[in-house]
């Protein structure tokens, strides 16, 4: 299964519109008329800091919890080719500006007393 490659343009639009989050994020802190001039650079600087860690912490978790669903509840053992059920596994993983919890499926085939995580791509069926 190949990874799916995002071109320059892609990013950039999706870079867009999380700028675009940008403009509510400033009205959500100062109201519609934005900082007064008290506020300094690096208040703003702040703000727009956790927004970024907040927007990727959202972000990262929604699509690794779509991804685990994907993930068939029994896989085969790469070794005996048995049927194994999946249970969920639950890990930290650190990522630029934000650490999320990755709910990942894992087997264990009691023939072969392994625990294995199912290849990607794997339909569970077979």
């Amino acid at each position: 299964m190949s990874t799916p490659r995002f071109t320059a343009e892609e990013l950039d639009r999706l870079r867009a519109l999380a700028a675009e989050w940008g403009k509510i994020v400033s009205k959500r802190a100062f109201g519609e008329d934005g900082p007064g001039l008290d506020v300094d650079f690096r208040t703003m600087e702040q703000i727009a800091t956790a927004a970024a860690q907040g927007l990727t912490e959202g972000a990262l978790q929604q699509m690794l919890q779509q991804q685990a669903q994907k993930v068939p509840d029994e896989s085969p053992c790469p070794v005996c080719g048995e049927r194994c059920p999946t249970r969920t596994h639950t890990r930290a993983l650190a990522a630029q500006g934000a650490t999320v919890q990755q709910a990942e499926r894992i087997a264990h085939c009691p023939a072969c007393r392994r625990d294995f995580f199912p290849p990607a791509g794997d339909s569970g069926v077979g």
